[in-house]
């Protein structure tokens, strides 16, 4: 069905479910599929935004993102929503770094400068509320509230990780060499960092709050509270030991501030962190992104197994096969599959929800 299409119904559905899984008393994966009319607006209804300066008139940035709206269709357990994507962290350059879009054949991406700084002595993160790039998101997110109403749900920007956020600013080579010569300044940021991080965490969720009922973000979850995808790409490249003193107090306080929050797990070479991940008390679950050139998530069922005998739940992006593999190697319940549709119709996409739920 359509944006518009929703009813009260459907939206009562829609929580109903979505509260169940999250409470893991669902006895079925969630599964979502988006299918699209023929002669749809060429890009996504996620394309990122920096492609227009801050500043933009929000209106005018809407109206390219109404098309894809409208010639979108939604199946099983998802639902319409639109979230600002400014790329991935941009916390850093609502503390200053300048954002530049970068077309990469996908919805775009964003890179940032960095501080030109000598040392991480001199970076001291503060909240500007007259920053550009925070005024405009604010601006957007109240402007699609007021456009779109109760019939699209908001969603947070992706803010980014705390060691994310700081290698925009810094430079990602020069933190590492930081991890070994500097590492109490890292702590100092890391800590700073995180503090505005929930600031500005906080102010997005009161913007979100006015709107259509429920909270998402940029994996498309729905949750009934505040809720986010965590994530740390920098620490794929540091040790456990690292990763214990400068990553994991980040997530331990934004689990212990966030109602329902998940975490990115992005690429094997994040595994090696996986088992203290788990540990983390309020963290509801894992998505998993085997990365380029690996077999999809269905191909990885050991560490699927090891997220949900964890008590966690897992989401995870795969095909329609891979779907079936999974629900009937581990069972669907505690996951949430988003399903490529493959070019497939209206029709077919509710057929293989229904074939999917037949196995619960």
């Amino acid at each position: 069905m359509k944006y518009n299409e929703f009813t009260a119904a459907d939206w009562s559905r829609i929580r109903q479910d979505w509260t169940a899984w999250w409470d893991g008393t669902l006895e079925r994966p969630l599964v979502l599929i988006w299918t699209r009319e023929p002669g749809h607006p060429p890009g996504s209804i996620h394309d990122n935004l920096v492609r227009w300066p801050a500043g933009t008139d929000a209106q005018s940035i809407l109206d390219y993102y109404q098309p894809h709206l409208e010639t979108t269709h939604y199946h099983g357990d998802a639902f319409p929503q639109w979230w600002l994507n400014a790329g991935p962290g941009i916390v850093a350059s609502f503390l200053g770094s300048a954002p530049h879009f970068a077309d990469d054949g996908g919805w775009g991406t964003t890179w940032f400068e960095r501080l030109g700084v000598d040392s991480l002595n001199e970076i001291h993160p503060t909240y500007d509320p007259h920053n550009a790039w925070w005024l405009h998101c604010q601006n957007l997110m109240k402007a699609a509230i007021a456009r779109w109403g109760d019939t699209v749900v908001m969603g947070c920007t992706d803010l980014g990780g705390n060691m994310d956020i700081l290698a925009s600013l810094r430079g990602t080579m020069e933190l590492l060499y930081d991890c070994f010569d500097n590492p109490a300044e890292i702590d100092r940021l890391t800590r700073a960092i995180t503090a505005l991080w929930l600031r500005y965490f906080d102010e997005m969720q009161a913007i979100i709050d006015t709107g259509a009922p429920g909270m998402s973000y940029w994996a498309e979850f729905w949750s009934p509270g505040p809720g986010y995808m965590l994530q740390s790409d920098f620490c794929y490249m540091i040790s456990p030991e690292m990763f214990e003193r400068f990553v994991l107090p980040d997530l331990e306080t934004c689990c212990a501030h966030i109602e329902y929050p998940f975490y990115h797990l992005d690429g094997k070479g994040q595994l090696i962190h996986l088992e203290r991940m788990l540990q983390i008390p309020n963290l509801r679950g894992i998505q998993w992104q085997p990365g380029d050139g690996q077999p999809l998530a269905d191909g990885w069922l050991d560490v699927l197994r090891q997220i949900r005998e964890a008590g966690k739940l897992c989401q995870v992006f795969v095909n329609r096969k891979g779907a079936m593999t999974i629900a009937r190697e581990l069972g669907g319940a505690g996951f949430q599959f988003q399903v490529t549709a493959e070019g497939l119709t209206p029709e077919e996409a509710d057929a293989f929800v229904a074939e999917i739920h037949a196995l619960a």
